[in-house]
């Protein structure tokens, strides 16, 4: 991570959401379905190909400039030489609109074999598309029938799972209901926090879909694992011949990517935790993808909201009374629970 920064959140910055998901998972259906519903929102999506999506001919209003317009208020792009080019280009074409013809929202749809990670650090590193942009959160399309596979075979599928706020199981049709229950049980064993959603054909509510808040401070919380989760996460880990749960909530799969939940009685000490994140993040033992957490902190009275992906850390102050338990959650591969729990318990205060 290149740093870490205290702020309160930004207002008024056009939400992105970045849809990432291993080949034949669904990731162009979902996008044809934002670009032609009528959901009462206008998009930007941008796609590698236009010719990916298939758009319907009698949907289209006008074509020009790697742009077609959709007679819904949504616009689809592809992207030029790279990413920020084409988002800078959006921006300056919003800017030229009018207020009712902006879009108001932006769906960058990645390729099937991409991490995540290299474009989340696009939109939060770079100083001129961070102050017009938000992230809003990264939604992973997965195939109900071929994630468990794909988990232990491919690392780009388990990075897509790990870094995911939220998760389609996509392709439910195809699968009994056992099938379905052990995809979903290896998906949490890489993901304990993102929500997991079942569809078929791509077949979501898009309002409630893009409704993910991961970096919103005042709406987001962090939700503890239920005893259901931790007996199906190791149930699943035992059957695949991986360790057995650790007693910090440490569930490792095939592919190497894990989540690991770290928790605090005790206050601390904000200074001796940014340098401990920070050496955490640059530690080449292991790949950290996401860390969240919300915080009590001797230095505060208000709790402390952090938010971490692939190089990028930032600290919020919250709104409210600090929580009376601190929770941090770190997802990545190769994580040394008892290593990092150490080092976590020298973060409080003394």
């Amino acid at each position: 991570m290149v740093g870490t920064r205290m702020t309160h959140a930004g207002q008024g910055r056009i939400p992105v959401t970045l849809l990432a998901g291993f080949l034949g998972s669904g990731k162009t259906t979902l996008a044809n379905r934002i670009l032609s519903e009528q959901h009462n929102q206008r998009i930007a999506v941008i796609v590698n190909e236009f010719g990916d999506v298939g758009i319907d001919g009698s949907l289209v209003v006008s074509s020009e400039d790697n742009v077609v317009e959709l007679s819904n208020g949504c616009i689809c792009c592809t992207v030029r030489n790279d990413l920020a080019e084409t988002l800078s280009a959006l921006i300056e074409r919003r800017d030229q609109a009018s207020q009712s013809e902006a879009f108001e929202r932006i769906l960058i749809e990645a390729s099937g074999l991409a991490s995540p990670g290299p474009a989340v650090q696009t939109l939060l590193v770079d100083p001129q598309l961070s102050s017009r942009l938000q992230l809003a959160g990264v939604i992973t399309m997965t195939h109900a029938q071929h994630i468990v596979q794909q988990l232990g075979e491919h690392p780009e599928a388990s990075e897509q799972v790990g870094y995911a706020d939220r998760i389609i199981l996509n392709h439910c049709d195809q699968c009994e209901p056992e099938t379905l229950s052990v995809a979903e049980n290896a998906i949490r064993a890489c993901n304990r926090d993102a929500e997991v959603m079942q569809s078929t054909r791509a077949d979501v509510d898009i309002a409630a879909l893009l409704d993910v808040r991961p970096w919103d401070a005042a709406a987001w919380t962090l939700k503890a694992d239920t005893v259901q989760e931790r007996h199906e996460a190791a149930e699943y880990a035992h059957d695949e011949h991986a360790h057995d749960e650790h007693e910090h909530d440490h569930v490792p799969h095939t592919c190497g990517v894990s989540t690991l939940t770290l928790r605090s009685l005790t206050p601390l000490d904000l200074n001796r935790l940014k340098m401990w994140l920070l050496f955490v993040s640059k530690r080449n033992t292991h790949e950290l993808m996401r860390l969240k957490g919300i915080l009590q902190c001797q230095q505060h009275d208000e709790p402390v909201i952090i938010q971490g992906v692939y190089q990028w850390l930032e600290l919020q102050l919250g709104t409210g009374q600090p929580p009376a338990e601190s929770i941090l959650v770190l997802i990545g591969r190769n994580l040394d629970a008892a290593e990092l729990n150490r080092e976590w318990e020298d973060c409080r205060a003394r």
